[in-house]
């Protein structure tokens, strides 16, 4: 199925991939006082004198203690939990997956704060993306929020490319005093040092296809909310159907992706390219596109970040469906980006 009609350049879409192309430039954020940054900076330095595998197993340790100790957080993490396996084969393994989510948060956080590294790959996954990028077509990188899924551009690279991200409106925040601008700091330094440009969301999709149709490299989560009814984890979700809308529409290869951890180390899964061209309907490389993610989730179900967290499903995403309360500031992208 063929729906190519090249964007039509405006000059509004003009600035808008001119924005997209500049260099993400680091941003500090205001300290609220002396005495709280130091602590930050003696906490994250810390960290970062310790190897991996000792700063991953003191995560690990972490998580148990706090699983423990913090009911709220218990309860929180069996939700989270109920909500990605209810429905499923694992929907049995919820309480002992629950405990392990609670552990990887911490262990993710340990990564996030650490020194971005290159995943491991193996032969066949880096065969496959090495494929795609010499293939002289459109690619569309395709992933979830598992593990420490931050670290995936770090592969793109490595191999000598420039990934085009979309990210959410917070990421283009300037950062305010206190623990999120430092977040926010620690997001736009990282991103800034491996040429990683952004995409900002809302409104995205001409950018998007106009940034495909010119040979760059776009990656996007297929596990955010929007308006295409897709069965997804053993229940009805309402995903984005973005990524198959662009895919057709751009004769684009879409790539699925994985980042995972196995101990201290953090791998990238590359599964096999989906050729746009080979598809008949938006729905039928979305659905291909949900059970490649789904079986890869399945497998990993506590590394998931909790569907219900902000900017996500916001307390939508039960053990009987996933569904967002519509708000005005996402109307114009879930518009765009959903089918």
């Amino acid at each position: 199925m063929d729906l190519r009609q090249p964007a039509q350049q405006t000059p509004e879409l003009e600035a808008a991939i001119a924005r997209a192309r500049r260099p993400v430039e680091p941003l500090r954020s205001p300290s609220t006082g002396l005495a709280d940054r130091l602590k930050s900076i003696r906490a994250v330095a810390s960290q970062r004198l310790l190897s991996t595998r000792v700063a991953v197993a003191r995560a690990e340790r972490r998580g148990r203690a706090i699983w423990k100790q913090d009911e709220e957080v218990r309860e929180r993490a069996r939700a989270t939990i109920t909500a990605i396996v209810a429905g499923t084969a694992r929907a049995g393994e919820a309480e002992k997956l629950a405990i392990q989510h609670v552990i990887e948060e911490q262990v993710r956080e340990t990564f996030f704060w650490r020194p971005w590294r290159t995943p491991d790959i193996d032969p066949a996954s880096k065969q496959r993306l090495l494929g795609a990028f010499t293939a002289n077509r459109a690619v569309l990188l395709s992933s979830c929020h598992l593990g420490p899924f931050f670290y995936g551009a770090e592969i793109v690279h490595s191999l000598g490319h420039t990934q085009y991200s979309v990210a959410a409106p917070w990421l283009f925040q300037t950062p305010p005093p206190g623990p999120w601008g430092m977040r926010l700091s620690r997001w736009s330094e990282a991103i800034s040092a491996r040429g990683e440009r952004l995409v900002y969301s809302v409104g995205s999709f001409e950018v998007i296809k106009a940034l495909l149709e010119q040979g760059e490299i776009v990656k996007l989560y297929y596990d955010m909310p929007g308006g295409q009814p897709t069965q997804f984890l053993g229940k009805p979700v309402m995903l984005s159907g973005g990524s198959a809308r662009l895919a057709l529409q751009t004769n684009a290869l879409v790539v699925p992706t994985r980042v995972r951890r196995v101990g201290h180390r953090v791998w990238m899964d590359v599964a096999q390219p989906l050729d746009a061209r080979d598809f008949t309907s938006i729905e039928e490389l979305h659905t291909t596109l949900a059970t490649a993610h789904e079986r890869w989730i399945l497998e990993l179900p506590a590394t998931l970040e909790d569907p219900n967290r902000d900017g996500a499903w916001e307390r939508g995403a039960t053990a009987r469906a996933w569904t967002r309360p519509e708000r005005p500031v996402n109307q114009t992208h879930n518009r765009l980006l959903a089918s």
